[in-house]
């Protein structure tokens, strides 16, 4: 992802000297830009999921004292998190297929539209992979078979 981040950074960098600098752009830079931002941005949100580094509001640990009765709700909260990855899938499906059925390339550089459109569906699936493990942990941890709690 640092590499993909220096990468973006500097073709944006060459582009705004040959567009404003030199007053002559670079022809497709643009589109290089979107497929490796739409691959940084799907890995490292499924990074993020490995990492369970996602972004979360919780609130709850004020309230609960108990472990036992936190675990529990972290097992509610990754079963909710679980399941709209599982509709996420379902969703970018049909325009992954889509995109590879019609065929459509990008105007400048003709590159397949699917090489970028395609990380959003793998990138779901590896979320939701990594939430249902997630999932898993917390359920083990809540029926004692892991010694989390002690």
């Amino acid at each position: 992802m640092l590499i993909s981040g220096c990468i973006i950074t500097v073709l944006v960098f060459i582009e705004v000297v040959l567009r404003y600098v030199l007053g002559s752009p670079l022809f497709g830079i643009e589109e290089l830009i979107v497929l490796i931002a739409m691959w940084m941005y799907f890995i490292g949100a499924s990074y993020g999921a490995y990492e369970r580094s996602h972004i979360k509001a919780e609130f709850i640990h004020t309230w609960v004292r108990s472990p036992k009765q936190y675990i529990l709700i972290r097992l509610i909260s990754s079963s909710i998190t679980f399941t709209l990855s599982l509709i996420m899938i379902k969703w970018t499906y049909p325009f992954f297929i889509w995109s590879i059925t019609k065929g459509g390339t990008s105007q400048a550089l003709l590159l397949p539209m699917y090489y970028s459109q395609s990380a959003v569906f793998v990138g779901a699936i590896l979320m939701s992979l990594y939430f249902f493990a997630e999932f898993i942990d917390y359920f083990l941890q809540v029926v004692d078979k892991k010694n989390y709690l002690k």
